[in-house]
């Protein structure tokens, strides 16, 4: 993975005004930091060689990383080490999909009914007109049969995957979306909330870029569920969980009304423990507390 490129005043503490501004860079790896870079010097530097971590970032600056495809990790740090923590934390559920995207695309194949019954439930929410974005869009496996044209994806591998899909993706995290404000019609989070740094502040992005009346889509897979408390039980031998935190759906409602999302609705499937034998597409529900996946739906108001 790339190194981060952290801006840091004075001091050596992370700086805490636009990221292009800063009066010095420290490089960090995985364990160490390796080189302290004047700011005169940011021009001189081929960015994308490494992912860009600040506090802010001005509005010109980011269009410049975006049309250059850079990365970058821009949040309200309180300091260098919350930061670092937070990279940290970002490689280490990245690498995941970047070593096991064969992996990942496989499941789909091998468990074709609990996808499709997955799918089922999110065309009951999810409109069938309008600008869509799916944050953490994967392979495109959910925004492809939805209609969804764009996306947002950290994973290199996944990204290009979701390309070949014909999905338009933005590398990016949920916590710092790439777009404007009032962009999208719709907003699609697809068991992504388990996997972000910040869930509160993932669903606020998607809020800021969701136009006012537009719906927040958000599925899991519900941890009170059957399925869900042997997905926790199972949590440390899986692949693809063992970095996951799982919610509830009460959990998502409360992050919803936090925001200033109105709870729209909810439609579950899945309603048995054991889905490895499923061989047929189940019948989506609404509401919430017998299904394994839930999507929940809010909406901007």
């Amino acid at each position: 993975m790339k190194y981060a490129l952290i801006a840091t005043d004075y001091t050596g503490e992370i700086f805490k005004g636009n990221f292009e501004e800063a009066p010095f860079y420290l490089i960090f790896d995985n364990d160490k930091f390796l080189e302290k870079i004047p700011g005169e010097s940011l021009s001189n530097i081929d960015l994308s060689e490494y992912i860009l971590i600040g506090s802010k970032i001005s509005d010109e600056y980011k269009d410049k990383l975006i049309k250059l495809n850079v990365d970058s990790i821009i949040s309200d740090f309180e300091n260098l080490y919350s930061a670092k923590a937070f990279y940290l934390d970002f490689l280490k559920k990245v690498e995941v999909f970047e070593k096991y995207s064969s992996e990942y695309e496989s499941w789909f194949e091998e468990n074709k009914f609990v996808y499709l019954s997955e799918i089922e439930a999110l065309k009951m929410a999810a409109p069938s007109e309008g600008k869509g974005l799916e944050v953490g869009v994967g392979s495109g496996r959910f925004a492809k049969p939805l209609g969804i044209s764009f996306g947002v994806e950290p994973s290199d591998k996944m990204a290009q995957i979701a390309r070949d899909r014909g999905i338009n993706v933005y590398k990016g995290l949920a916590e710092d979306l790439p777009f404007p404000d009032e962009e999208f019609d719709f907003v699609l989070l697809a068991v992504t909330i388990c996997f972000v740094n910040d869930p509160e502040k993932s669903l606020s992005e998607a809020k800021r870029v969701l136009k006012n009346g537009s719906r927040l889509i958000v599925a899991i897979v519900d941890k009170e569920s059957e399925l869900g408390r042997l997905y926790l039980d199972r949590q440390s031998n899986s692949v693809f969980y063992k970095n996951a935190r799982f919610f509830s759906s009460e959990e998502v409602i409360e992050l919803f009304n936090k925001i200033g999302i109105r709870f729209a609705g909810a439609i579950q499937v899945l309603f048995d423990r054991s889905v490895n034998d499923l061989d047929y597409v189940q019948k989506p529900e609404s509401g919430y507390g017998r299904g394994a996946f839930v999507v929940i739906v809010g909406e901007k108001v």
